[in-house]
């Protein structure tokens, strides 16, 4: 008689600002994957998101902070209701690490016999911290499909398992980890994912998503794992390896077909951390999608390497559905790029691209960050130049946030380049958390708004429409103009 029937996947709470939602509810494509391996495996699987069940509901935490999802009580009903065997939770942001564990303490006060599993890029670079909680009985690092499997089969076989690879558990009291030494080679065996216990319509026409939506209807989906950059700051390799490995194009396109058919989506938003890493096979895809005349509206939310993007693909972008393509330029300091971000990309060659993008018609934005060790103030200053330069005014910037798993953090711990004593409630995109001996919290935060002016400045000279549409807009809201006015005064950029 088999021990394991019922799975619960949880998408936790999450804390963001009062006013000010840093965060983006996305249909949990990752719980996806592992709901279909559970299902195959003769499950009954359901996942709960409870930031999404929950997103008008709200519970302030601090005096800056407020907790957005179900209650407490709700998510204990939710879980005693379906009675699991076996319950995982993502934990994906480390900044949300407190509300993680909270979640595992209410799962245990449901039923202390319900098994509780983690997954997710928090727990790949933080396994013990998240183990060492009483309430968490086992971990999964880095891509999970496999080791999830393989734990769900040990669990209701009563096998050992010592041989799980990137897996934790406790024995005694005592922590033990299996490293993560293995990946899917063939990411066509991973059966797609189980969309329909994903609960896709509470998510579409919602104000918020990973970048900007042009339909109401839409999803993520995932044709690649692992990216061959090894940017300073990013922890992408720790949790799907250093090789990039690919989707083939017919199992890329029987799952579009079953989104555009069964789910009615509308638009696609290409996930994976470098869809274009390969570009003979992101031309064959491309081409797929124009042949059987999909017709979606799609865009790339975590950006592309611009290393392996020519003119001949960006008109296939364009031809395909492509509405929006995002450059992660980073710097435009040539030297930041080569020698401490360590990004392969030429910037010369972002300059040719943008200029063939405005000629097609295609939308484009950029990403930038600045306040990395190592970069000085006048090479933050070019990076702003670099945007305008290529007719960029509101690109995403971020402060270089030194995140678990990182380059960056090891050097700024090594260096005694933190603010304050590191926090995982600090690590958010404007925390000014870093400071160096060449400049502090507060050089980062002039340059930055300086260099916001600047970029106004030139859209109103170059593009006085668009900054006309973006200046009606503050108008409407003349508290928030108000105040942007106040924080340049305050901040001394007019003397």
């Amino acid at each position: 008689m088999s021990k394991i029937k019922k799975v619960l996947l949880i998408v936790p709470p999450a804390v963001t600002f009062i006013g000010a939602r840093d965060i983006n509810p996305l249909p949990p494509i990752g719980m996806g994957y592992l709901a279909a391996i559970g299902e195959k495996m003769g499950l009954e699987v359901r996942i709960l998101d409870c930031l999404i069940r929950g997103w008008n509901r709200e519970e302030k935490v601090s005096e800056t902070l407020v907790r957005v999802g179900l209650s407490d009580e709700e998510i204990k009903r939710h879980i005693s209701d379906f009675d699991p065997d076996v319950v995982g939770i993502g934990c994906s942001f480390s900044r949300q690490h407190e509300l993680y564990l909270h979640v595992f303490d209410l799962v245990k006060r449901v039923n202390p016999e319900y098994i509780t599993v983690a997954g997710g890029a928090h727990v790949t670079v933080c396994t013990e911290d998240i183990l060492s909680h009483p309430a968490c009985d086992f971990v999964i690092i880095g891509e999970g499909e496999e080791s999830f499997k393989n734990l769900l089969m040990s669990l209701d076989l009563g096998r050992s398992m010592e041989s799980i690879d990137g897996f934790g558990w406790k024995n005694n009291g005592k922590i033990v980890i299996n490293p993560k030494t293995r990946w899917i080679e063939d990411l066509d065996s991973i059966p797609l994912p189980a969309y329909h216990v994903m609960e896709l319509e509470r998510y579409f026409a919602l104000d918020v998503s990973h970048g900007v939506r042009h339909e109401n209807r839409f999803c993520p989906i995932i044709t690649s794992r692992g990216c061959p950059a090894k940017c300073t700051f990013c922890s992408a390799q720790r949790v799907w390896g250093n090789r990039y490995r690919t989707r083939s194009v017919g199992s890329v396109l029987e799952e579009m077909k079953l989104l555009k058919t069964r789910y009615g989506i509308k638009e696609l938003m290409f996930e994976d951390d470098n869809v274009t890493a390969d570009p003979n096979r992101a031309k064959e895809l491309f081409s797929a999608m124009i042949r059987e005349k999909l017709n979606f509206a799609w865009d790339t939310p975590n950006g592309v390497g611009v290393w392996s993007i020519d003119e001949a693909m960006l008109d296939l972008m364009k031809a395909s559905g492509c509405v929006q393509l995002n450059f992660p330029v980073e710097s435009g300091s040539q030297r930041v790029l080569r020698e401490v971000i360590r990004k392969p990309l030429n910037l010369s060659r972002v300059r040719t691209l943008i200029a063939y993008c405005k000629e097609i018609r295609l939308d484009y934005g950029m990403f930038l960050v600045i306040g990395m060790p190592g970069e000085t103030m006048a090479e933050m200053w070019e990076t702003f130049l670099f945007a305008a330069s290529c007719g960029v005014y509101n690109p995403h910037i971020s402060v270089a946030t030194p995140y678990p798993g990182t380059v960056l953090l090891e050097t700024c711990l090594k260096n005694g380049y933190l603010e304050n004593e590191f926090d995982f409630e600090d690590l958010f995109i404007k925390s000014f958390m870093i400071k160096t001996p060449s400049w502090n919290r507060g050089d980062l935060e002039k340059i930055l708004l300086r260099g916001r002016l600047y970029l106004k400045f030139r859209e109103a000279i170059c593009d006085p429409v668009n900054f006309a549409f973006w200046l009606a807009k503050k108008m409407v809201k003349p508290r928030q103009l108000f105040a942007h006015i106040r924080k340049i005064v305050n901040t001394g950029l007019l003397t």
